[in-house]
């Protein structure tokens, strides 16, 4: 089902109150006006204000002085208003029902309410889009705060969940489900929009697993320092890609077609103090995790262990870079369980 961009609502009855309560406060001082001004009833008042509010009149009400034009000209404008709103309300209340109705599912903040775990990136254009896109083709679930409609439009369009929001504005985290997320992708084209956001998600989660895109190495150093665990830079990487095409045009290919095409794929496994593997050599890791495993590195204590000795046993605290067949989904689920 394809996410519905809108901003997050608050609900009809709390909006429709305002101006029940607007139209009551009217109604009373309406009929002390008329009362006052023009020596009615508190019943006659009372009609005469209930008519004059929906703009129907009386024609027995003859103002005369600058008092009675001034009561009627109030009651005319201000009830209009109230009435104005309260149709509103309810208007865009049977619009929110009929959306819902024709979508046959809930609303996108309802949506983001549902998930644990997810993934958050912030800005949807070239870089957020690509890494949203490929996230929910590996199954994540995936949170865009993009704060222009028409890129928005473009996200859904392509399927993802999008909240059109400035993350940068106040409580837009908060409604992307920033407690409860698993990781946050920064991709703001700016590096002080990035920063900025990044003192923000600090502040409501800091724990939370980021990784960030930087234009310069002063952005990347200064992103460091905040904390974050991964800094990439796209011009880098794209400027170091267009150098391995020309100097080593095979170890490109084999990465694309090897590894994307041909049904391998990459992933990390965290070891903890109660993992399975605490302990396990090396030359037995397939034996806990499947025949269609293969273990390239060990990372330990900052550094990568490539290729590690068969004899070599797996610590606690160790991060593998295991190369799967994607088509064991057996030995991925084995991989993948939390600990």
């Amino acid at each position: 089902m394809a996410a519905i961009s809108v901003r997050p609502p608050a609900t009809w009855v709390g909006k429709l109150l305002p101006a029940l309560l607007a139209l009551v406060a009217l109604v009373i001082a309406g009929t002390i006006g008329f009362h006052v001004l023009f020596g009615s009833s508190a019943a006659l008042g009372l009609y005469q204000t209930l008519v004059t509010i929906s703009t129907l009149g009386d024609s027995r009400v003859q103002p005369h002085t600058t008092a009675q034009y001034g009561l009627l000209a109030a009651l005319s404008v201000l009830g209009y208003a109230a009435w104005g709103l309260s149709i509103a309300v309810v208007t865009g209340a049977l619009v929110s029902i009929d959306i819902r109705s024709r979508w046959g599912g809930p609303t996108v903040i309802e949506r983001i309410r549902m998930l644990h775990g997810h993934t958050i990136v912030v800005g949807g254009g070239r870089v957020g889009h690509n890494v949203a896109e490929e996230l929910h083709r590996r199954d994540r679930d995936v949170v865009v705060l993009e704060k222009n409609p028409e890129q928005a439009r473009r996200l859904v369009d392509a399927g993802l969940l999008v909240l059109v929001r400035d993350a940068l504005e106040e409580g837009a985290l908060d409604e992307a489900g920033l407690p409860r997320a698993g990781g946050v992708v920064l991709a703001l084209p700016d590096d002080a929009q990035n920063l900025y956001a990044l003192l923000a998600i600090r502040d409501i989660a800091p724990d939370v697993h980021v990784v960030a895109r930087a234009e310069t190495t002063r952005a990347e150093r200064h992103l460091r320092a905040l904390g974050v665990q991964r800094v990439v830079m796209p011009t880098a990487i794209g400027g170091k890609r267009l150098a391995r095409l020309l100097l080593r045009p095979l170890y490109s290919e084999f990465l694309d077609t090897v590894i994307d095409e041909a049904g391998f794929e990459i992933r990390e496994h965290a070891v903890t103090p109660s993992d399975s593997l605490v302990g396990v050599p090396v030359r037995d890791i397939r034996a806990h995790l499947g025949e269609a495993v293969t273990l390239l590195a060990i990372h330990r204590g900052g550094r990568f262990l490539p290729m590690p000795p068969a004899e070599a046993a797996i610590q606690a605290g160790d991060s593998l870079l295991l190369v799967f067949v994607r088509e064991d989904e057996e030995a991925v689920a084995v991989a993948e369980e939390p600990q």
